[in-house]
């Protein structure tokens, strides 16, 4: 398997309802169905901090947003067990391929 860069990571925040979400864009995908993503993503991604620490996250859910210019925004809820601080911003999210 071949690990492949998602996204960087432009915004994380908490939900009471889901937990923690990581969103992010890359042009790269938008051409792509977004049931071509979510197949791609899979059930777990991995994250690369601005640290260089490395950290698998199971992935609960992904919703994909497109905006007026046509980009595509990935949302991917990562549950209530984890910190929106545990993930700075400029994080980059990878997935195995």
């Amino acid at each position: 398997m071949e690990i492949k860069m998602l996204f960087g990571v432009g915004l994380v925040f908490d939900t009471p309802e889901f937990g923690t979400i990581v969103m992010g864009a890359n042009e790269e995908l938008d051409g792509l169905l977004p049931s071509t993503i979510k197949e791609m993503i899979g059930e777990q991604i991995i994250i690369k901090k601005t640290d260089g620490e490395e950290q698998v996250f199971g992935v609960i859910s992904i919703q994909i947003n497109h905006s007026i210019a046509g980009k595509k925004n990935i949302g991917i809820c990562l549950g209530k067990g984890i910190s929106p601080d545990d993930i700075p911003a400029g994080s980059i999210v990878y997935f195995n391929s």
